[in-house]
């Protein structure tokens, strides 16, 4: 049965690289946007481990991926999508959003259905954007330390 486990964990893991390689750009979609920061920590609620907190920085060229695989190795069919909270928070351009999600996968790849995994999320989302200015009446973007042309 290694042979099976290997098999879903390669294609979790390829499904994931594929879906990062076809998301867009954070400037393609949210032109504005100058910097987006993903701040994680995860939380075992048994505490029979823990793990590193991690921080994600994207500019505006960055992919724009937001799915977060689940750190336990043993863990499967599960991660953390955080698409919606960035979505939600660079759309209305809000300065930030916390929270926390849980894992829905299964704990042990050779007992998928027996036992979810169930780790805990903690986000922070921040973002920066461009000032806005008003230039003969019409709003324009803004880089700091940048001239805006008249």
């Amino acid at each position: 049965m290694v042979h099976k486990q290997v098999d879903t964990y390669k294609h979790e893991r390829e499904a994931r690289r594929r879906a990062y390689m076809s998301a867009p750009s954070l400037k393609d979609r949210y032109p504005a946007v100058e910097q987006l920061v993903l701040e994680l920590t995860f939380v075992d609620a048994s505490g029979t481990s823990q793990h590193s907190p991690q921080t994600h920085i994207f500019g505006p060229g960055a992919r724009g991926y937001f799915e977060v695989a689940c750190p336990f190795s043993s863990c499967t069919g599960g991660g953390f999508d955080l698409s919606t909270v960035v979505a939600d928070v660079l759309s209305h351009r809000e300065r930030g959003a916390t929270g926390k999600l849980v894992c829905r996968g299964w704990q042990d790849r050779g007992r998928a259905g027996e036992h979810r995994c169930l780790l805990e999320l903690r986000y922070r989302v921040s973002a920066s954007f461009e000032a806005l200015v008003e230039v003969s009446g019409q709003p324009r973007r803004e880089r700091p330390g940048k001239w805006v042309a008249r």
